[in-house]
């Protein structure tokens, strides 16, 4: 009887330490994006890398989530599957990669454990793919939403002022751009996806 006991509570133990909530606790879901706010992110396939496409994203109606958009070109054959990621910084003029600096992570949460899809208030706001699915190549159309990035500026959450990277596997930075304000209402062009709840429970990256 014991034995099974500490077995059990091996098993709550584990459990609790696959997941992470960030030093300020988990994401909040945003709910109050503005009506018609559009941004994209545009990869030009540049002197950096060969990648093209565009990543744009789009307030839900009503204000609940971001609805993004991802249509890539020209990724490898070797070195996916590719995560992507919102990051704290803009790309500097220079292009490099490493400008844009860490994830995007208001809750301060960190990247030692992985993002669990199954918890994404637990995961770094920015970490897109972790709570959303990595891509293949060498071309990849995905359409999500996600519940806890933000289109509201000055909120810690608001990627309109900040990027987009592609990584590969191994977490190497393979290609980035920057959000700007889209000039034009794109609400008609894509198709709305159903929103993915929020994750309950405390835990993770």
């Amino acid at each position: 009887m014991h034995f099974l006991v500490a077995i059990a509570l091996l098993g709550v133990l584990h459990g609790a330490s696959s997941q992470m909530t960030g030093k300020l606790g988990n994401a909040m879901a945003i709910t109050n994006n503005p009506a018609g706010a559009v941004y994209t992110a545009m990869l030009d396939g540049g002197a950096m890398n060969s990648v093209m496409g565009s990543v744009t994203a789009m307030s839900t109606p009503g204000g609940k989530g971001v609805m993004f958009n991802l249509t890539l070109m020209n990724l490898p054959m070797m070195g996916g599957p590719y995560s992507y990621h919102l990051h704290d910084q803009p790309v500097a003029s220079d292009g490099n990669c490493a400008s844009t600096l860490a994830h995007l992570d208001p809750y301060q949460r960190g990247q030692e454990v992985a993002c669990d899809m199954a918890a994404p208030e637990t995961c770094e706001v920015g970490d897109l793919s972790g709570k959303h699915g990595k891509i293949d190549g060498p071309s990849a159309m995905k359409t999500f939403i996600d519940q806890y990035a933000a289109l509201v500026p000055g909120i810690g959450a608001f990627f309109g002022n900040r990027s987009i990277v592609i990584h590969y596997a191994n977490s190497t930075r393979l290609a980035c751009a920057n959000f700007t304000m889209a000039d034009m209402d794109m609400s008609n062009m894509m198709p709305m996806p159903m929103p993915t709840k929020p994750g309950k429970g405390k835990g993770c990256d």
